[in-house]
């Protein structure tokens, strides 16, 4: 099911009761909306928001620090410069980083579902039942309500075993993919693989 987030002013979720420290991830470029990270204390995980710097509704999120606490620098946040999308990269443990991505449909920010191009990328790689390392980075917005994901998934020792031993096919080593995704709004599902391509590592930094 499609998850939207509805608009929740500061009367029923005061900053101060969500959190006691925070710290911005960046303003809207029309400076209407802030995201904000939030949390109970620098010990603890925080919580992203989205702050109407306008009518001062807060929105909260479902995306959240998953890994080490308030202070690190694990939690990434990207605006379309249209300000009606953002990109938020959570570093989730220590092998994984995952990115989510939020559009205002009208007044209400969607939060979209990615189709399944990580099976795609694993079935690739002969690998069938997740990979060990996932590294999922935003590379920016594209005309027409496209975006970049760079992915990096790499199998872990036991995988790359069993890949070795298929004779009927040979499966990429590739890691390092470039995926473009499209949004739609009101729409179900509301996210859809445009193309998934094989990138050198060096090649990374320069489409973004």
């Amino acid at each position: 099911m499609t998850f939207k987030l509805l608009c929740l002013s500061l009367v029923l979720f005061p900053l101060g009761v969500i959190a006691d420290v925070s710290r911005s991830l960046g303003k809207s470029p029309d400076n209407r909306f802030e995201l904000v990270l939030s949390a109970p204390s620098n010990k603890d995980l925080g919580m992203v928001l989205i702050r109407d710097l306008i009518s001062g509704e807060t929105t909260p999120t479902d995306t959240g620090q998953g890994y080490g606490s308030f202070q690190s620098e694990d939690v990434e946040a990207t605006w379309r410069k249209t300000s009606d999308a953002f990109a938020v990269t959570v570093r989730g443990t220590k092998r994984t980083w995952n990115t989510d991505v939020y559009v205002l449909d009208d007044k209400v920010w969607e939060k979209l579902e990615f189709p399944p191009y990580v099976a795609n990328i694993l079935g690739r790689q002969g690998v069938f039942r997740g990979g060990r390392t996932l590294h999922e980075d935003f590379g920016g917005f594209l005309e027409k309500d496209q975006f970049i994901l760079f992915s990096y998934v790499e199998p872990d020792w036991q995988q790359k075993e069993k890949t070795a031993q298929i004779k009927d096919w040979k499966p990429t080593t590739q890691t390092e993919w470039k995926v473009t995704l499209e949004f739609y709004r009101r729409v179900s599902p509301n996210c859809t693989i445009v193309d998934i391509e094989p990138v050198p590592e060096s090649s990374k930094n320069s489409d973004k």
